[in-house]
């Protein structure tokens, strides 16, 4: 009996080892699967985005760039009233030399999209000096009008649209009610487009292309320098430029009847 008892407990005992083992491996099996599931359960959701996503090529979130102003019958110098001119010196140019006095003006030589919420160049209502973001945030305006870039023209592009996107954003934020025109880089001359890749008009019309698009997406319009101010071979005309770049008061003028007669509505 004794014998019988002894060899039932050893086969027992095999039993019993056997089920520890086999547990043991189910669960270990089951804990690698669960590891895998959730490896996968939280991979998932991004690779249901990627295939969710559209690709840049086809997002449709950019829109198209708007149709130029078309011309339309001039204006008189009082539709200007409630607006703002800000820019460089070619904008100080306009100031100075189209005749156009009823609008406010935010203008510093050598301005820069860098630079125009950050460089104190201006005098404001209060007698303060400040910026000129600060200058045309003072008071509501139903027009405000941007000349910027040609100082840029030698730095990356996309760097300069984004630094004028966010500048444009600003404005936006502060104006809501007003009409945003953006100015395109105007044309220089054929000998200063000639001396370097700098200011190659191929280069001016670049930048040109990328603020219309700009524009466009910020719900502004686009007005074409450019068009407005070379002459028929494309270019400013040398007879009315010192230095290629900056105008005669008669190109100051030709700028001011496109203003009268490109605009919104």
């Amino acid at each position: 009996m004794a014998s019988k008892s002894k060899k039932f407990q050893i086969v027992t005992s095999i039993l019993l080892a056997s089920v520890l083992i086999s547990s043991t491996f189910l669960c270990s099996c089951s804990s690698k699967k669960t590891a895998a599931e959730t490896s996968e359960a939280s991979a998932s959701p991004a690779a249901a985005a990627d295939s969710a996503a559209p690709s840049p090529s086809a997002s449709p979130s950019a829109k198209p760039a708007g149709p130029d102003l078309t011309e339309k019958q001039a204006v008189g110098d009082d539709y200007f009233a409630d607006a703002a001119f800000i820019g460089n010196s070619l904008m100080d140019g306009f100031r100075l030399f189209s005749g156009l006095t009823t609008c406010d003006y935010y203008t510093a030589t050598s301005m820069s999209v860098n630079a125009i919420d950050s460089k104190a160049c201006i005098t404001l209502d209060n007698g303060n000096a400040g910026t000129i973001i600060q200058g045309v945030t003072q008071k509501p305006y139903g027009k405000i009008y941007i000349e910027l870039g040609i100082n840029e023209i030698g730095y990356d592009k996309d760097s300069f649209i984004a630094q004028y996107g966010k500048m444009l954003d600003k404005i936006i934020a502060a104006q809501p009610k007003a009409t945003i025109y953006v100015m395109g880089l105007t044309p220089v001359s054929q000998e200063k487009s000639q001396s370097g890749d700098t200011f190659s008009m191929d280069r001016v019309k670049d930048f040109n292309t990328s603020l219309r698009q700009l524009a466009a997406d910020k719900g502004c319009y686009y007005m074409d320098l450019i068009t407005a101010l070379s002459d028929s071979t494309g270019y400013l005309p040398a007879s009315e430029t010192t230095d290629g770049i900056h105008f005669s008061a008669n190109v100051y003028k030709t700028w001011l009847e496109y203003v009268k007669t490109h605009y919104a509505g």
